[in-house]
């Protein structure tokens, strides 16, 4: 039950605002056609790839991200994040308690530790972009997602193994993976056009091949931009190996035109004859018109535009192009298939997607005839807007097709499937059964039951070649699979072992006492782990939405705090094992939340207004003064509140624009500077970290910026900047080592020129660097150890997910 809170008044002092505390228990275009010369792009000699800038990994850039400009913002990613950083001058710095490091700390030389990686159990919870069932190997799947890189599952296994895990920091935008191909001659062959944004400051794409179904990687730079973190993301494969001759392959850009490879994916030429800033859909061989050892005569490749002509064909193997008449006005084809008797079907919308599609088809094509026929199950009005995207055709009957709508708000997506070559269809929302029981999560998502829930931004479904019973489809948060697509009830199970693509918001924090791990995340709220990480019982079901933080009070961890993307502000009495709704604010975001060492205290800053404090467990609410004026949480103006870990009642924030730190020594009711001189970050280039040691002494704080790293050990000491670490994106602490006092210190940085996860031992005196190169996960912001199990890290990957480092 809602009640009035006495915060009625800050409306009048501090912003037009409607601020109320709640308290309730919770139990938890095609204009250029003219050929252009041929362009050739070859591998770098070395295998490699040249150094580029940190960019951005989430289609909306946050704090807790590798730094994306904004939207529309063309300028570079910042020299800061890749340079040297700027000399911070001379001089002695102040001792402090625990003893300051020497101004020459280095990695440390000594023996590698060995360390195991295993994932905290969330489950997908990301865009799953596409599915491919290998033709010739039963049992042997690949996925990719818009952000996480690709995936494989084995045969006979139930597990999904990623990929691309061995990309570092400056190749983020590689997980991107805007399409995936499978040589289906050659089980061991893969392919996957890499790249994740269009703009001028993304990163050029790449061709990652494999010859060993993934374990390991050549690349091909290429001279162009790949979306597979864009507009269209969802669409059909974009890359293909010729069926006959697997040494082919042809991929179709996002809006370059066609590129075409002769040598299996080794270099790279654009293709002439076929209109050079086109963008396309899919690419299709139909492989009946040639046979083996000989170049696929005929090709189809769909063209994203909704005007002018939206299908071309080659019958010369892709040396002249010419487009297919007819077809549906105002539609794009989505995805394509051929089914195996002359017919091409096609789903249709009128914009690329995942977002925006109101109107949408699914046509069959006589290619023999070039005649059209109309087959949409479902045809959308202006009352239920919707298009259609995925397609799969049983490669055992052509009669029987699936496709799916997409972007139906109102009644929900669902599946339609025809056994007669789409001449009458049955939906199947209606007679399906979902199941997650591994991941609880995903009902709450669902709003609470999966019951009439197919899921939203459905655009791939795949049928197993080999067993025409077993499909899968995407969501925008996962994966569906089934066995019993022939039967009158069709059952799908939640199958995402393995997958993890989960966003941080917020930096990962475990106490001392009480659960080891607590999470925020983008979009599916974030989790409690207790000892289990196996185990996603501690999901916050209540609300289920982004969450913006998540903190806990380190000398009483019963006192438990985080924030919502449904401008809400969540307590918790006994270590976030139940929840209740402390207050909620009108008109802006819920921002982020720190606590007070003993939990007396908490200081809010929603985003877009002044930080607030109470020190009545949120009952009532006052204006905190001299905190530095933020903006929203996404808008590279918002400054994070941290609560000081030893001396309760005490809070600081870093305002990187000024490049100063403030403190509050009374609950958070005042702020003052304290250090000043410290890294100035711009706006759109804003991962830092500022972190209090717990078991320290007051004061005694850390920051990583781009720039690098500061350590300020304790009151009365000065900001020192630890040497050799170039750029520094997360601190945290653990469990001190043998013989030591002070915690393990863990970085995720750029020291002595390699990118890592580094552990301290020392107070950042020396470093070693725990992970390796076949661990790097796209880069890493937020990492933190664990107080009670030495030399365990928690890594929020880029890739997503949250990985568990323990010494083997």
């Amino acid at each position: 039950m809602n009640k009035a809170s006495n915060l009625a008044f800050l409306s009048a002092i501090v912003l037009p605002l409607a601020l109320t505390a709640c308290w309730r228990g919770s139990a938890s275009g095609l204009a250029d056609k003219t050929p252009t010369p041929s362009k050739q792009i070859v591998p770098d000699p070395a295998g490699g790839s040249p150094a580029l800038p940190s960019v951005g990994n989430a289609t909306q850039p946050t704090d807790g991200a590798v730094a994306t400009p904004p939207s529309g913002n063309t300028a570079p990613p910042p020299a800061a994040e890749t340079g040297t950083p700027p000399s911070t001058g001379s001089g002695a710095p102040t001792p402090g308690a625990n003893g300051t490091p020497p101004a020459g700390s280095t990695a440390n030389p000594g023996a590698p530790k060995t360390y195991s990686w295993s994932t905290a159990l969330f489950g997908a919870g990301g865009y799953i972009t596409g599915i491919t069932y290998h033709p010739s190997v039963q049992g042997l799947v690949y996925i990719r997602t818009d952000v996480g890189g690709v995936y494989r599952r084995n045969p006979g296994s139930s597990t999904w193994v990623p990929l691309n895990d061995d990309l570092n920091r400056d190749d983020n935008q590689l997980e991107g993976a805007a399409s995936l191909a499978i040589d289906p001659n050659d089980s061991q062959k893969l392919y996957v056009a890499a790249g994740m944004y269009l703009p001028s400051w993304g990163r050029n794409a790449a061709i990652l091949r494999s010859s060993d179904r993934g374990a390991t990687w050549s690349r091909t730079e290429l001279p162009i931009r790949l979306g597979g973190n864009s507009d269209g993301r969802g669409t059909g494969e974009r890359l293909q190996v010729d069926p006959n001759k697997g040494s082919i392959l042809f991929l179709g850009t996002n809006e370059n035109g066609l590129y075409k490879s002769t040598d299996g994916g080794v270099s790279w030429s654009q293709v002439p004859g076929f209109p050079t800033s086109a963008g396309a859909t899919f690419v299709m061989f139909d492989k009946s018109s040639s046979s083996a050892g000989t170049a696929t005569r005929t090709l189809y490749v769909g063209i994203a535009a909704t005007s002018g002509e939206t299908l071309y064909r080659s019958t010369d193997g892709g040396t002249t192009w010419a487009p297919v008449p007819g077809g549906p006005a105002g539609l794009m084809p989505v995805q394509g298939a051929l089914d195996g008797t002359g017919r091409l079907v096609m789903t249709y919308a009128n914009s690329l997607g995942p977002n925006n599609i109101t109107a949408g088809a699914v046509y069959k094509l006589v290619t023999a005839t070039t005649t059209w026929n109309n087959i949409t199950p479902v045809a959308p009005s202006g009352s239920l807007p919707f298009g259609y995207s995925g397609l799969a055709v049983d490669a055992h009957n052509p009669n029987t097709i699936v496709v799916s709508t997409i972007d139906r708000w109102s009644t929900g997506d669902d599946l339609y499937k025809s056994t007669d070559g789409g001449a009458t269809w049955t939906g199947l929302n209606a007679i399906s059964t979902h199941a997650a029981p591994a991941n609880p999560w995903v009902g709450a998502y669902s709003g609470g039951s999966l019951a009439g829930k197919m899921g939203h931004w459905i655009s791939d479904i795949d049928i197993d070649p080999f067993n025409s019973n077993n499909i899968m489809y995407n969501t925008g948060y996962g994966l569906w699979e089934s066995n019993t697509l022939g039967s009158a009830t069709v059952a799908w199970l939640f199958n995402v072992n393995g997958i993890e693509e989960t966003v941080f918001d917020a930096p990962l924090v475990s106490p001392s006492t009480g659960a080891h791990l607590f999470t925020a995340l983008g979009d599916v709220a974030g989790a409690r782990y207790d000892t289990n990480f196996n185990s996603i019982s501690g999901y916050y079901s209540n609300p289920d939405s982004t969450h913006y933080s998540v903190d806990v009070a380190e000398l009483n961890t019963n006192v438990v705090a985080r924030t919502t993307a449904t401008n809400a502000l969540m307590l918790s009495s006994d270590n976030g094992i139940t929840w209740r709704q402390a207050a909620a604010i009108t008109g802006f975001d819920a921002g982020r939340v720190a606590v007070s060492a003993a939990g007396t205290a908490l200081l809010w800053v929603p985003g877009g207004m002044p930080a607030l404090y109470s020190t009545n467990g949120g009952a009532s609410w006052a204006a905190s003064t001299g905190y530095p004026v933020t903006g929203a949480v996404h808008s590279g103006r918002f400054f994070n509140p941290v609560a000081d870990k030893v001396a309760n009642g005490y809070f600081y924030t870093y305002d990187f624009s000024a490049g100063k730190i403030l403190e509050s020594a009374n609950n958070g009711q005042s702020f003052a500077p304290i250090h000043s001189g410290l890294d100035v970050l711009p706006a759109w280039s804003s991962q830092h970290q500022l972190a209090s040691v717990p078991g320290s002494v007051r004061r005694d704080l850390w920051l990583a910026t781009p720039n690098g790293l500061w350590h300020i050990n304790g009151a009365g000491a000065a900001p020192v900047k630890i040497a050799n670490v170039q750029s520094a994106y997360g601190v945290g602490f653990g469990m001190a080592g043998v013989g030591k006092t002070y915690p393990a210190v863990y970085v995720s940085a750029k020291i002595n020129d390699v990118f890592g996860v580094y552990q301290s031992l020392d107070a950042g005196a020396t470093w070693t660097r725990i992970n390796d190169d076949k661990h790097q996960w796209g880069g890493v912001n937020y990492v933190t150890g664990d107080m009670r199990v030495f030399g365990r890290v928690y890594v929020g990957a880029a890739r997503g997910g949250v990985i568990v480092g323990d010494l083997q």
